[in-house]
């Protein structure tokens, strides 16, 4: 598999950044991108959102997920994509917000969650674990080496380019990495390459805050049983970010502003999330 030159919904790399990824993982995303931008990618959208969600649903959360605010997104305009930003808890965030997402709307045909590249790109089961499990939809990856910050910048154009499109959805955590300490409603500062998507796509902005979930699948299953540890989802309404019209999403102050400006939106969900909490 080669990087053969300009597709349209494909991830463009130059050959230069290519060559800096290892073995696996430069296989792991020519896959990747190969099976986002291949005509099965339909078929595969329906295995997500037909056959995953409901297993997800059914052994890990169905006696568990509240969502808040849900209606705000489904009603939301269809003339760009749309962007859920999301804070981080849990490895499992954004695949519970796809399935709350998923179970109520089908208007996205499209959609990827950008993902570290550890395990997911640089080993062998976690790039066929992408595969068998989100049909490749963790896509692209960021890579943290310096060395290899190009292929992710790659990815974060292409991200851009596809967020210009009604057709898509993208579940983006601006904080880039899970917040670790004991406050579950501390947000970490936004990472730039975040605000840069956002700047240069003008996607529907929609804020989410989630909480209730561990980092570990089996203890998972055993809350849905129990019924015990609530999850709660709250969406918000789309971001206000007008203020940039007009600024260079090249600038490093630009993204800095506009991702701190949606971490505030994501930070005023959580006393919603605290009154659901409550009353549950």
């Amino acid at each position: 598999m080669t990087d053969s030159g300009p597709s349209a919904g494909r991830m463009q790399i130059p050959p230069a950044e290519l060559a800096s990824l290892s073995g696996i993982e430069r296989r792991a995303l020519l896959y990747a991108r190969w099976l986002n931008a291949s005509p099965l990618h339909r078929f595969f959208h329906w295995i997500n959102t037909q056959f995953h969600r409901r297993w997800i649903q059914w052994v890990a959360t169905s006696r568990r997920l509240h969502t808040v605010g849900l209606e705000r997104l489904v009603e939301t305009p269809t003339e760009r994509g749309v962007l859920i930003a999301a804070n981080h808890r849990s490895f499992f965030d954004q695949f519970i917000i796809a399935c709350s997402i998923y179970q109520v709307t089908r208007r996205w045909p499209r959609f990827y969650f950008p993902v570290r590249s550890d395990f997911f790109y640089d080993h062998p089961l976690g790039a066929f674990l992408n595969t068998i499990v989100t049909s490749a939809t963790m896509f692209p990856p960021i890579f943290r080496a310096r060395a290899k910050r190009g292929v992710s910048r790659s990815g974060l154009d292409f991200l851009a380019d596809e967020l210009r499109s009604p057709d898509t959805l993208v579940g983006i955590h601006p904080e880039g990495t899970r917040g670790k300490g004991s406050d579950p409603y501390e947000l970490l500062p936004a990472e730039p390459g975040f605000g840069k998507v956002v700047l240069q796509a003008r996607p529907i902005v929609i804020p989410v805050f989630i909480r209730g979930l561990s980092n570990s699948f089996s203890r998972e299953i055993k809350c849905n049983i129990s019924g015990i540890e609530p999850i709660i989802i709250v969406f918000g309404e789309p971001v206000d970010l007008s203020a940039f019209d007009g600024e260079d999403p090249r600038l490093l102050r630009n993204q800095v502003k506009a991702g701190r400006r949606v971490l505030e939106e994501i930070g005023k969900l959580t006393e919603q999330e605290k009154q659901a909490r409550t009353q549950l």
